[in-house]
């Protein structure tokens, strides 16, 4: 288990590198190409639900694509435009080589998950994928110059030429050329805010502007769409250690699941889980302002989007997106502290409590599954290993937050855990 969870905090540590590198650095200060990436993920899953195209490919495309953003943090911004384009083969070859040595690195210091990234030769739906990026990057730009940055101008009108240079004349093309080019016709002709297309992409870039973890100072501010994007791969990883011990799990359920989870906050209602939980009458106060919000969310992106979060905590691909989201809100702790030494945020060691977890207990989800208590062990021994470091790294900083009568206390819960059989 612990070197499960030392995994789970690599992967977590670089999804963090990753997210430093930036589009456009001249005139962008915010923006970050895994931002670009989440936003174009959502729109391509749109698209392809619209179609009505479920092609097993077009999610192991979906997948690949999210586990490339990770090498960025090694790399930096690799999208350059190639002006000659009798150049562009030599550097694609090129680029596909470096990702590849990349994720050789990166997996030769994990050493129980592993990232599964591989070259998928299908020239559709990557196409797609890079057609929703460069949405993506247009409504980025859009929402900067809307809020005043004027240098932003001129790349957003560039990228709206490069859309108008996508489109495709001839009348023999695939739908999902079709529906790009009726993409591109609404965008140019100013009609593209009037579709559930451009109330996506206005739902993520809002998650990207609300931050976890609010009322705490940490290193590293962390936002909804970037949690997302990190349980993403965290929980696609765990997934398929999973399916290699022998497990049947829905890899591209859970992925969807991991994706929207917490779409639910695109108001800015990252409520904290000690008010949220405090009694039984704050659970259901904010469980009815979480179903309002929900219910306009609905009416924004659609029925078969709002499917996916309706029904995310439904079967074993629920349980294990859940807890993943609960382990790695507490791996955040150890995050700030371990690896950031942020020890002023050793005081968040009082957000760690068993009782939010109980819920756990209940295996009803997962029917069929050999090992029906693995994960709720997992997330007993991240309790324990946190915890204890939190209390271990730095007394000085923990007394002035804990008495010792306290810390006492918590020493006395870790001990008795330890010896608790789940």
């Amino acid at each position: 288990m612990e070197e499960i969870l030392e995994d789970l905090f690599k992967i977590y540590n670089s999804s963090i590198d990753s997210y430093n590198a930036k589009l456009a650095q001249r005139v962008n200060e915010k923006y970050t190409l895994i931002d670009r990436a989440m936003i174009a993920s959502y729109l391509y899953i749109k698209i392809l639900s619209n179609l009505n195209i479920e092609e097993a490919v077009s999610k192991d495309i979906l997948i690949n694509y999210l586990f490339k953003q990770v090498i960025y943090g090694e790399t930096g911004n690799l999208g350059l435009e190639i002006a000659n384009d009798s150049r562009k083969e030599l550097y694609n070859k090129v680029l596909n080589n470096l990702i590849l040595d990349k994720f050789e690195y990166k997996n030769r210091i994990l050493k129980k998950l592993k990232y599964k990234y591989e070259s998928i030769d299908n020239i559709e739906y990557v196409s797609l994928l890079e057609f929703c990026e460069l949405v993506a990057e247009t409504y980025i730009f859009d929402k900067l110059v809307r809020r005043g940055n004027v240098e932003a101008l001129e790349i957003y009108n560039n990228e709206k030429i490069k859309l108008k240079n996508e489109f495709k004349e001839n009348s023999e093309i695939s739908k999902i050329e079709k529906e790009k080019n009726n993409i591109i016709q609404l965008i140019l002709n100013n009609k593209f805010n009037d579709t559930e297309y451009y109330n996506l992409i206005q739902v993520a870039l809002n998650l990207r502007d609300v931050y976890r973890y609010s009322s705490l100072t940490t290193v590293v501010p962390e936002n909804v769409l970037f949690h997302q994007y990190t349980m993403t791969i965290a929980n696609v990883m765990m997934v398929q250690y999973m399916i290699s011990l022998g497990e049947n799990i829905d890899i591209y359920s859970l992925t969807y699941k991991s994706l929207f989870h917490d779409f639910g906050e695109y108001k800015g209602n990252e409520i904290v889980t000690q008010i949220k939980n405090y009694n039984e009458d704050t659970k259901k106060m904010f469980a009815e302002i979480e179903e309002n919000d929900e219910k306009e969310l609905k009416l924004l992106i659609g029925n078969d989007l709002y499917t996916i979060i309706d029904n995310y905590v439904i079967g074993k691909e629920g349980y294990i997106a859940d807890i993943l989201d609960k382990i790695l809100g507490i791996m955040k702790i150890w995050i700030e502290v371990g690896y950031m030494s942020n020890y002023t945020y050793i005081k968040a060691i009082c957000s760690l409590f068993r009782e939010r977890f109980e819920k756990f207990k209940d295996l009803s989800r997962l029917e069929e599954m050999k090992d029906k208590k693995f994960l709720l062990k997992l997330l007993k021994e991240s309790y324990i290993y946190i915890k204890q470091n939190l209390i271990n790294v730095n007394e000085t900083i923990l007394f002035k937050y804990f008495t010792k009568e306290e810390v006492k206390e918590i020493e006395k819960e870790l001990e008795n855990l330890k010896n608790t059989n789940i």
